[in-house]
């Protein structure tokens, strides 16, 4: 795909800089980025995969972003003494996101903790840097394999890549959970990535990437998501139909019930959260979650 774009004809790029002017710019350079910026594309809230915040960016709550984030654009949260205000912040964010996936629940033992990161891409990172690192200490692994389904992000195999980790990809089903019977085919003693209750049988990692809709799902399942019921139709005990509920007026069909997807699994031990999808904060925001510290230790 690069090698057709680089052959296509004419490069986009004519008349980019390619080295620093010998004289500043000037404020006028503004100007200038407002009207390249208007050539793109009218992404607010209508671009899967790219930002997930709406509406007029002078405007609500797309302004109070705004003005927030310029407010510690040139802060360095790695200066604990220095910026003490966003060390809070950070806080704040990682335990208000941790108390949505389960940190609350008894079988976290509400030891839940994590930091943020700039990204899916290292929240993935540093849960399987951490998972080789934690197993390598506790079973010593020397050797490291890692058992993803092929519908996982791109960013485990770099993982794999950067941290020297075997990957074994697994298939999915129609409904693109991976296949439990292929998983427990690739476990073995160098195994120290795994699924569900797989993971707790085996004394494995479990991390669960939640950076899409770890924001949505703990709502959903608020609003009262259940499980289809028997019929009470004795000539066929297996007929299936959805709850229906009553919401403002109209009726809505349940069809799909939320399985357990967070810390409420005994098996979980880490959690990635994008902040800038559905948390609707600025892009390059995210959360890595761990079910204890010694896990969030090993992670530093």
């Amino acid at each position: 795909v690069v090698d057709k774009l680089h052959g296509s004809g004419k490069s986009d790029r004519d008349g980019w800089r390619t080295e620093l002017p010998m004289a500043g710019l000037g404020v006028e350079v503004i100007n200038k980025m407002n009207d390249d910026k208007e050539k793109d594309v009218a992404w607010q809230g209508k671009c899967s995969g790219t930002v997930y915040i709406a509406g007029n960016e002078k405007e609500g709550h797309f302004s109070v972003v705004n003005e927030a984030y310029s407010m510690f654009a040139h802060t360095n949260p790695l200066h604990l003494d220095v910026f003490p205000s966003v060390v809070r912040f950070e806080a704040e964010v990682v335990k208000m996101t941790a108390s949505l996936l389960g940190g609350k629940e008894s079988s976290s033992d509400r030891q839940v903790c994590g930091n943020m990161t700039s990204g899916g891409t290292e929240s993935i990172l540093l849960a399987v840097k951490t998972s080789r690192d934690y197993m390598k200490a506790m079973k010593g692994i020397t050797s490291p394999e890692m058992i993803i389904p092929v519908s996982a992000h791109s960013a485990y195999d770099k993982a794999a890549q950067y941290f020297r980790i075997k990957l074994w990809r697994v298939p999915v089903d129609q409904d693109f959970r991976a296949d439990v019977k292929a998983i427990r085919q690739h476990i073995n003693r160098k195994t120290i990535l795994d699924l569900g209750e797989l993971a707790s049988t085996y004394g494995i990692c479990l991390h669960v990437d939640l950076c899409l809709g770890g924001f949505v799902l703990p709502f959903a399942r608020k609003l009262g998501y259940v499980p289809t019921i028997k019929t009470a139709d004795k000539s066929n005990n297996h007929n299936h139909v959805p709850y229906h509920v009553l919401c403002h007026g109209l009726k809505v069909s349940l069809r799909y019930t939320i399985p357990s997807f967070d810390f409420s699994v005994k098996g979980v031990t880490s959690i990635s959260v994008d902040v800038h999808k559905y948390g609707l904060a600025p892009k390059g925001t995210s959360v890595v979650l761990y079910r204890n510290r010694d896990l969030r230790k090993v992670m530093h």
